[in-house]
């Protein structure tokens, strides 16, 4: 018998999408679709913020188009009566923003952890332009625009040399610490939520990358390159109760799948 919404409707949402189920006991890997809340089980959705303010005076905020991302998500959400117990955000202000748009519609408090801020790309991008000479790329504005190829280019640069250990320094978050506070912010809410809860986490595409390498057990480089494919607003969903974790979807975007709204489908 196929599993239900508590409304009793037959859970059909994000079935186009690609799916795969890793369970976390013994690694094998399924090819089904886990309905939500199926036998009892949790969802946790990942939510990569909407489009931040890329080569402004202030990177760290929604652009227009960003808000424009997140309101068609809690649209979505809404058509498919899903509704959170719980929505958790990290500190950053595009990743609180998000939150507060998915939260306006369902009245659910925010829950601010630390767990779930970016790293800080800046510092990296710096060290790495330091110690190789090139020109540094920004978030912010400069006196010339920031080239969105040519930064992602030097950030994945600087992923991979981070992820090595070339750009450790004093005052610069390693990637083992920045893997392990994101491991520990998906563990603890994954303790905390009782069966058959709704959660969302309003974070960013790094901490997504990160913890996609915890729950599937990837090495560094496999987790960081996942991270440098995550959509604005997208959804990766996880199921998950005592004893099994599964991915379900990663990186949907169905609430931007429209024809008319592809072009509001961005990574930066």
């Amino acid at each position: 018998m196929p599993c239900k919404t508590d409304s009793g409707k037959r859970e059909t949402a994000l079935t186009h999408q690609a799916v795969v189920g890793v369970d976390a006991g013994d690694g094998a890997i399924t090819g089904r679709m886990l309905p939500y809340n199926c036998y009892d089980m949790s969802t946790l959705f990942l939510i990569r913020h909407g489009q931040a303010s890329f080569g402004s005076a202030n990177y760290d905020r929604l652009s227009t188009l960003g808000e424009r991302q997140v309101v068609h998500l809690r649209e979505h959400l809404q058509d498919l009566d899903i509704v959170a117990d719980r929505i958790y955000s990290g500190r950053l202000q595009r990743q609180q923003r998000t939150a507060e748009i998915l939260a306006d519609a369902q009245q659910t408090a925010i829950t601010t952890q630390a767990e779930f801020d970016e790293y800080d790309a800046h510092s990296l991008l710096r060290l790495r332009a330091e110690r190789s000479g090139q020109v540094l790329q920004s978030l912010q504005s400069t006196a010339a625009p920031p080239d969105p190829r040519l930064f992602q280019r030097q950030l994945e640069e600087a992923g991979r040399a981070w992820v090595s250990g070339e750009l450790d320094a004093a005052g610069v978050e390693s990637w083992p610490a920045f893997r392990s506070r994101v491991a520990s912010g998906i563990d603890r809410i994954m303790q905390h939520e009782g069966r058959g809860k709704t959660v969302l986490v309003c974070t960013s595409a790094g901490v997504i990358g990160a913890a996609m390498g915890h729950l599937l057990n990837l090495d560094s480089l496999g987790a960081i390159r996942l991270s440098w494919s995550v959509v604005n607003s997208s959804l990766t969903r996880i199921q998950y109760d005592d004893t099994r974790r599964s991915l379900a979807s990663f990186n949907a975007t169905p609430h931007l799948e429209r024809a008319e709204r592809r072009a509001m489908i961005t990574y930066r």
